[in-house]
């Protein structure tokens, strides 16, 4: 079953973080200020995630940033806590981070603060799911009582929709063992068989489907559809200093989303991703999860409601104490 050491773990991952952030924050001084060019354009460092990181780079290729008067360094970061931690000790100003994974941690002291979406759970596209090898006899969810599962994080709120869907199909989550995997290991784990199911996402889910894996469930569609995913997070305090920056990022974002978001410009989405991971464009995703800036607060609070469900949180939190004060919002999706 999933240990408490597992949760313990990540409490304390957490608590790092945050000590980090204390001791960032008090040696901040010039470090927490966007360095200026000659030309007056603001430098600006930004770390993006494996997966949902095209919009960035759109804005990049489209000129987006220069024309609000940003000079971006993108730069290629791992997971979301590792990324977090980049925000707290000032290595980036502004950074992906995983909104159940930053809601967590603000819940627990860490300084942070969303400044606004990006991509989202589509209500309609399977974009991740729970694989299966195709002969290893599993068809549905009530079959995995009793055996292991790879998730990316174990607790650490991106499993919150596998848990949910066990718990709907009548599985007791005690009775499940989670295994922490990164969606580049999921496939060897399966064919290594040191677990029964994996939950990938984005690109890995759809090139692990495309090899003969079998999806038995789409937890995160079904109980997270319009909810956000991936958002840009940045330092409370740099976000005191930098407020105008935050803004002007946001704004080019707003109009590289809507190029990401416009079909007419899939292949060009398609590059982007191809190059950025240095492949072959004809293995590129044909399909791209939906992205907005403006954040979807019903959904979101939704996902921090399940958190505390299932023990993740103490007590919860509001939507409004994780983000920034000038973040784009919206109360539902469509609005």
């Amino acid at each position: 079953m999933t240990t408490r050491r597992s949760f313990m773990a990540r409490s304390m991952a957490v608590a790092a973080i945050a000590a980090a952030a204390s001791l960032g924050l008090s040696a901040c001084g010039s470090g927490s200020t966007p360095a200026a060019s000659e030309g007056g354009t603001t430098k600006l460092k930004v770390a993006v995630a494996p997966i949902q990181f095209e919009t960035a780079y759109l804005a990049q290729d489209k000129g987006y940033f220069k024309d609000a008067g940003l000079e971006v360094e993108i730069v290629n970061g791992a997971d979301p806590a590792a990324l977090l931690a980049q925000v707290v000790s000032g290595d980036v100003n502004i950074a992906i981070g995983s909104w159940i994974n930053v809601a967590t941690s603000v819940a627990q002291g860490v300084p942070v603060q969303v400044i606004g979406g990006n991509g989202m759970v589509s209500p309609t596209a399977d974009n991740s799911g729970v694989l299966v090898p195709k002969d290893s006899g599993i068809t549905e969810l009530k079959q995995l009582e009793g055996k292991t599962i790879g998730v990316v994080g174990v607790k650490s709120g991106g499993d919150i929709p596998v848990l949910q869907a066990l718990e709907a199909a009548g599985v007791s989550v005690d009775k499940v063992k989670e295994v922490a995997i990164p969606y580049s290991g999921m496939e060897a784990a399966l064919e290594q068989k040191t677990v029964d199911a994996v939950v990938p996402a984005d690109s890995f889910y759809h090139q692990m489907q495309d090899k003969g894996y079998v999806s038995i469930s789409s937890p995160v569609k079904e109980f997270q559809a319009n909810m956000p995913v991936t958002v840009w997070t940045a330092q409370k305090a740099w976000l005191a200093q930098n407020g105008s920056t935050a803004e002007k990022f946001i704004g080019a974002m707003e109009k590289a989303v809507a190029d990401y978001n416009d079909p007419k410009n899939l292949e060009t989405v398609r590059g982007v991703y191809a190059k950025v991971n240095q492949a072959d464009i004809a293995k590129a995703p044909k399909a791209f999860v939906p992205a907005d800036v403006t954040f979807n607060v019903a959904e979101a609070q939704a996902g921090i409601d399940a958190m505390e469900h299932f023990g993740l949180l103490k007590k919860s939190i509001k939507v409004d104490e994780v983000l920034w004060e000038k973040a784009p919002r919206r109360e539902a999706a469509g609005k």
